[in-house]
């Protein structure tokens, strides 16, 4: 592989923070599929990006503008991932929130939910108590 300047690790920040915008609108949006079909890209992107600040002082060390450039652009770039990450976990969680409620409202409105295992009527409500406002 060539040598890593300061000019083809900023274009990979840049290609990067482009990728993760894409993303982070996708999520915005609720467009799931966008996102996987971001996610190997992302991949790549990362692992040049690590392979190229094997050696961060080569590239981030001394007091030029490029350096400095460099250094903000990696700046940057963090805050994206974590903005990324942070609502990456959001959707995982509403995701795995929402399977569950459609587990237990499967799980009620089955036969498990009216019958116990041992084919009497179960005891336990399957629905919940409506409760009304009567203050009015």
């Amino acid at each position: 592989m060539t040598e890593m300047t300061r000019p083809r690790a900023h274009a990979l920040i840049d290609r990067l923070s482009r990728l993760l915008r894409e993303e982070i609108a996708a999520i915005g949006k609720g467009e799931l599929a966008r996102v996987e079909q971001l996610f190997p890209r992302k991949q790549e992107l990362l692992a040049e990006i690590e392979a190229a600040f094997a050696d961060p002082e080569l590239l981030l060390g001394g007091e030029d503008p490029a350096a400095a450039k460099l250094r903000e652009s990696l700046s940057e770039l963090r805050e994206l991932i974590h903005g990324d990450l942070a609502l990456l976990r959001r959707m995982t969680e509403a995701t795995g929130a929402v399977a569950k409620e459609i587990d237990r409202i499967r799980e009620r409105q089955s036969l498990r939910g009216v019958y116990g295992k041992d084919g009497t009527k179960s005891t336990q409500c399957v629905t919940q108590t409506q409760r009304f406002d009567q203050s009015v």
